[in-house]
């Protein structure tokens, strides 16, 4: 596994991961977190992913096959819900496991990549945010790559309130 920059011609595979990123969370009775649609099809999504792919923070785990098995979005400005900070940081936009490949460390492996970037960047907090739904049980996985809890906050969105947290990392 290696982990390479992304772009424009990575657009396809990493609307791949969400859409089986929705599937696998509509079979656990998710439909709240990224709704019951997949993200190919979904203009907004596919806009989102497309804008990502040409800023340059995209980051793309690959098998020696060029298979895609997760994706990072990492920039310098964070969601524009969230409360800003009076420093540099990193701010993960969008981390994607393919579920089929779980549990093999990729998403960690894609956090190390984070921290690093931040390292050789001279920054030392990295941020972000997740939904807080199901009793936390994402918010955890952030906690297991090394990421403590900052603050709770709500989207409002036209399909209900969407519960969130923020969180933080020190790379110093």
């Amino acid at each position: 596994m290696r982990i390479r920059h992304g772009g424009p011609d990575d657009i396809p595979a990493v609307l791949a991961l969400g859409d089986e990123a929705v599937v696998w969370m509509n079979e656990r009775g998710n439909t709240q977190q990224w709704g019951t649609t997949p993200w190919t099809g979904n203009e907004k999504r596919e806009a989102t992913v497309r804008e990502r792919a040409h800023g340059g923070g995209m980051r793309i785990m690959a098998d020696e096959d060029g298979a895609v098995l997760g994706a990072l979005v990492i920039t310098e400005t964070p969601q524009p819900y969230v409360p800003a900070v009076d420093e540099r940081e990193l701010y993960v936009n969008l981390l994607l496991v393919s579920r089929r490949h779980s549990g093999r460390g990729i998403g960690a492996a894609l956090i190390d990549r984070a921290r690093l970037e931040a390292d050789e960047r001279g920054i030392g907090l990295i941020r972000v945010d997740c939904w807080a739904g199901e009793q936390g049980s994402l918010v955890r996985v952030y906690e297991g790559y090394g990421f403590a809890r900052v603050q709770e906050f709500t989207v409002a969105t036209p399909a209900g309130d969407w519960p969130g947290m923020l969180l933080a990392m020190r790379t110093e």
